[in-house]
């Protein structure tokens, strides 16, 4: 009976105007971002941060990486096994082709591995030339969600707290939301929302739902909206 007295229902009603885009949306689906830019004043897409500092992070991703250390390492392995089949007579043949599978199995990895380095890398790239063209269908926003009127800084105060991006980007959204329109009626909670959360993460979905914060995929979304090229 407690329980049944203390139950309440929520309805929530989603006015899409304030878009918030995780840091997928950018590497995956700029085009699509593109589309809703185009759309505004309909919509205005707000930047958190620290997707900003996620895209420049990955956009010098693979500096770094090189195929080098692969390559002589698996040279080194090939050496050592033919020295030691010569020092017991044993056939070198099916050793140096196996010792090559196996370097050419781990060296396609590798290859593939960077080749996505560099599609994010280069995706990356393009999603910051985009938010910092001054697009007025753009605006930034800190974890707290004050607007910046640039893109320029990116250093927040609460830096050194203990959250994940994910998070960042969720904390965002539901400061943006501080402003919403609420009231009870009936046992039932009415919610006049404005922010949508875009992104295709799954968990991050189940935190927005968690909070009452409407989220969508992105593709979902510009379908629902009708946006097209």
């Amino acid at each position: 009976d407690i329980l049944l007295q203390s139950t309440i229902a929520v309805s929530i009603e989603v006015h899409p105007r304030f878009l918030v885009p995780d840091t997928n949306c950018f590497v995956d689906y700029l085009p699509a971002i593109d589309l809703i830019a185009k759309a505004y004043p309909l919509y205005q897409l707000m930047v958190p941060i620290i997707v900003i500092n996620e895209l420049e992070g990955l956009s010098k991703g693979i500096r770094n990486q090189s195929s080098k250390p692969q390559a002589s390492a698996c040279a080194a392995v090939e050496e050592m096994l033919v020295s030691g089949q010569k020092q017991f007579g044993l056939p070198t043949a099916p050793a140096n082709a196996s010792g090559a599978r196996v370097c050419m199995m781990n060296s396609t990895a590798s290859l593939t591995n960077l080749q996505h380095a560099v599609k994010v890398a280069e995706s990356s790239k393009k999603a910051l030339q985009f938010i910092k063209s001054r697009n007025p269908a753009l605006k930034c926003v800190t974890t707290k969600g004050s607007i910046l009127k640039t893109s320029t800084f990116t250093i927040e105060d609460d830096v050194g707290d203990l959250k994940s991006n994910d998070d960042r980007i969720l904390e965002t959204a539901i400061n943006l939301c501080r402003h919403h329109i609420e009231e009870t009626r009936a046992d039932t909670r009415y919610i006049t929302l404005d922010v949508v959360l875009l992104t295709t993460d799954r968990n991050l979905r189940v935190k927005a739902i968690s909070t009452d914060l409407p989220v969508r995929e992105i593709p979902d979304f510009i379908k629902w909206a009708g946006l097209s090229a």
